[in-house]
């Protein structure tokens, strides 16, 4: 069978996915915290990175996989964990990393329209 081995292993893929979002885990290529409610495409929403990539025998087992944003697993690809760290930490230093989103947050007071006559 050919294909992409994601989609053979979605089953096994969501589980994964389920076990890392309720460990909240930091991502394991910057170190940094996830927002779990980030969705995609956001570069700082959560995915599961095989550390041993599954184009290179890898398998997609808990002890092969980490949380990560999808912008460092982008980063990552098929290249090892240590050069990823590496290559993520000085693209951060370097200041190339995406912007993180500038929304507001929960705590900004969120203003309604003058339709119902309640704004400013």
């Amino acid at each position: 069978m050919s294909g992409n081995p994601r989609k053979r292993n979605g089953h096994r893929r969501r589980l994964e996915q389920q076990r890392w979002r309720h460990m909240q885990a930091d991502c394991y290529i910057c170190f940094r915290p996830i927002d779990y409610t980030l969705r995609s495409p956001n570069p700082y929403s959560f995915v599961i990175d095989e550390t041993i990539p599954l184009a290179r025998g890898g398998t997609l087992t808990h002890d092969n996989s980490g949380p990560a944003h999808r912008w460092c697993n982008a980063i990552k690809g098929t290249h090892s964990l240590a050069w990823a760290r590496d290559r993520v930490a000085w693209l951060i230093a370097h200041g190339q990393a995406p912007q993180h989103d500038t929304t507001p947050s929960a705590s900004t007071p969120i203003r309604c329209s003058n339709w119902f006559g309640g704004g400013e």
